[in-house]
């Protein structure tokens, strides 16, 4: 077999040229279907339920410097907008995210074992 049958690309596609046609059996419920990307279920259930209740995730903030998760602080740049530091010692390498996803990203769970 040559690798012009072994492609997954079409025929126009192979030749380098944006001409011929695809077939498509149900233009409509083809895009009906690329545009929903939402969960019914998931949806259903945050309509069941209020607001309060929902399950929420806190944000956390890694400092470089410091290696380890630190308050958040408030610096300037140096246009005057406020930007996020840590809380300590004012470093502006930081990151943020879910504080379980930091603590396993930056391997904190394995050196609080050892401590």
């Amino acid at each position: 077999m040559s690798d012009e049958n072994n492609s997954f690309l079409h025929e126009a596609q192979q030749a380098g040229r944006a001409s011929g046609k695809l077939e498509i059996n149900d233009l409509d419920s083809a895009i009906a279907a690329i545009t929903h990307v939402i969960d019914e279920e998931a949806a259903a259930q945050y309509r069941e339920t209020e607001e309060d209740t929902w399950p929420r995730t806190t944000m956390a903030v890694y400092c470089h410097d410091c290696r380890d998760i630190v308050p958040a602080g408030v610096g300037k740049t140096l246009r005057g907008n406020d930007r996020n530091v840590c809380g300590n010692c004012h470093s502006k390498k930081i990151s943020m995210g879910r504080e379980d996803a930091l603590r396993k990203f930056y391997h904190l769970e394995k050196r609080e074992e050892r401590e």
